[in-house]
């Protein structure tokens, strides 16, 4: 595939932190984990800097966990079939819409029943050829919010690769460049469409999640003070979360995360692993998906530099790369601006 090719300069001016109000669309496996309701939520009440043209419901399995894991005390909660991943997305977006009384007519859109097979051929949906339709359109630079794994944008850019010359993605996905590895969930479902978003050129903003995207936590307490009882989003979205938040989940996810996000970043053996058991646990939860929105809100709740993009292997690791187009990395988040913001906008949404 031949993608179109950017000027150095022209990929600086578009990769320049947002300012005013934007247009927006938003990929989103709303339904995997409650961070994405939160999320869509987050950003449909924020109609003084982003314009949400659309949302696409994206598809979600746990082949990708399940391939890491192999062990039967540590559960990845999710469905296992993508098709049933992408129509729980696709409801639970159509559900966040009504809450907030909003209409989702022509705003929601189902997307890629399947990952990619290699890196030529798209998965047609209806998000993927909306995407195309609306970035073609758009006379200005079109922001696609990606919440979760990327087989709908990388198949519109198949489909259209000019499209390459008018949007900016914003993803949370893989982990920091020093990391041993990459492995995370939006990255690692589809492989082939995430090296399609690497390596064809188009203007990227990269939230990495753990020591970045991870400073996201909220508890029970916060949520119980902060949102539940404040509107109907705030109360569905703090109820969901708390009825979530357990000892016993707490501990499966230290264990998941051992298995998968933290692999090879400690040297302990597995004996202490064995030995060391948890007695009692402060729940929390990671809220991951509000960075994207967070940074197109105020990019400066999201520091961010330019670095050389650097190449996803097939195993799923960071090669760096010594010339290679420049993409924007996040470095960190002002976990409390986010949170402020977000709760106060939610405040606001109908009772």
């Amino acid at each position: 595939m031949k993608y179109p090719v950017l000027s150095e300069l022209e990929r600086r001016k578009m990769l320049l932190p947002p300012q005013g109000k934007i247009n927006v669309v938003i990929d989103s496996d709303t339904y995997n984990e409650v961070d994405d309701q939160f999320a869509v939520s987050y950003a449909l009440m924020s109609p003084e800097r982003l314009n949400v043209e659309a949302v696409y419901a994206a598809p979600f399995s746990s082949g990708f966990f399940d391939n890491l894991i192999k062990q039967d005390d540590v559960a990845a909660p999710m469905t296992s079939d993508i098709k049933e991943g992408l129509e729980l997305s696709y409801q639970e977006i159509i559900k966040i819409f009504k809450h907030l009384e909003i209409s989702p007519e022509g705003k929601v859109f189902r997307g890629s029943d399947s990952y990619m097979k290699d890196k030529q051929t798209p998965i047609a949906s209806d998000a993927a050829k909306d995407l195309v339709k609306r970035a073609m359109a758009s006379e200005d630079i079109l922001y696609v919010a990606a919440l979760g794994e990327i087989t709908n944008i990388a198949s519109a850019i198949l489909m259209e690769p000019e499209i390459i010359k008018k949007i900016v993605i914003v993803w949370l996905s893989g982990q920091p460049l020093y990391w041993p590895h990459t492995l995370e969930f939006n990255i690692g479902q589809d492989v082939y469409a995430s090296q399609i978003i690497m390596e064809c050129g188009v203007p990227l903003v990269m939230v990495p999640c753990m020591t970045v995207a991870s400073h996201l936590v909220t508890t029970s307490a916060e949520l119980t003070e902060c949102l539940k009882g404040k509107s109907r989003i705030g109360t569905f979205l703090a109820d969901t979360v708390i009825e979530q938040l357990s000892p016993e989940a707490a501990n499966n996810m230290l264990s998941l995360f051992r298995l998968t996000y933290l692999q090879g970043v400690d040297d302990y053996a597995e004996t202490m692993t064995e030995e060391s058991q948890f007695m009692a646990m402060a729940s929390s939860r990671i809220i991951w998906d509000i960075s994207v929105i967070g940074y197109l809100i105020n990019p400066r709740w999201c520091p961010t530099t330019l670095v050389s993009a650097p190449r996803l292997t097939d195993d799923v690791k960071w090669q760096m790369q010594q010339q290679s187009h420049l993409i924007r990395m996040c470095n960190f988040v002002y976990r409390d601006g986010i949170f402020g913001d977000m709760f106060e906008k939610l405040s606001r949404a109908p009772k």
